[in-house]
């Protein structure tokens, strides 16, 4: 399978691409560091701008799925010229493969609690941004898509198990960043996730 991957210098992102290559699958990877990720087989990296539609295009070309581990980086909101991006670019294609998105607890309606929390911990400007990203993806209507918002991550080891609802998310689970490549590994071959409007998942024993 060929995968388009964006975020992969990222924790959740370099969980996953070494998942995809440990699978088999072909990865390319657009970074703004390409020598970061090194020389590995099955990986191409592409030194680029995830927020320019040409550098998206050229990697969204001919790729089975894409998946989106991004976030933002201080002093860079990205979230939605991104997402943008990326679902006209997939949109674009003869056949759109499926993306899979990243999104944050707190958005879409997932927990007015944690939606303020974060708005005092990373500020309006930024959260405001995975919010709107997060909108964009969820009223897309000719991309398949799966779009979660994790709960607290930890940079703690993961155990592999997760759980995916669509309820309430204020007291979810922290989980670990490794178990959120890990459900984002299953999605790519599972059609249960797809669409609906987002998911919240969260850490579980």
């Amino acid at each position: 399978m060929k995968i388009a991957l964006f975020g992969a210098t990222g924790a959740v992102g370099g969980y996953f691409l070494n998942k995809a290559l440990a699978a088999g699958h072909e990865v390319t990877a657009l970074v703004r560091s390409p020598e970061k990720l090194g020389a590995q087989p099955n990986l191409r990296a592409v030194k680029g701008d995830v927020t320019d539609a040409s550098d998206v295009h050229g990697v969204i070309d001919q790729a089975d799925v894409v998946v989106s581990c991004l976030g933002n980086v201080k002093g860079m909101l990205i979230m939605e010229k991104a997402a943008e991006a990326i679902l006209q670019a997939v949109a674009a294609q003869s056949n759109p493969p499926k993306c899979l998105f990243v999104s944050s607890i707190g958005c879409g309606g997932s927990s007015w609690v944690v939606l303020q929390l974060l708005r005092l911990i990373n500020g309006r400007a930024g959260f405001a941004d995975y919010e709107r990203a997060d909108a964009r993806i969820a009223r897309e209507a000719n991309v398949p898509y799966v779009l979660i918002r994790p709960a607290a991550l930890k940079e703690k080891p993961g155990n592999g198990k997760y759980r995916v609802f669509q309820s309430d998310g204020t007291f979810a689970r922290p989980m670990a960043k490794e178990d959120v490549a890990a459900f984002l590994f299953d999605a790519v071959g599972s059609d249960q996730w797809n669409g609906k409007g987002g998911f919240q998942l969260a850490g579980c024993k």
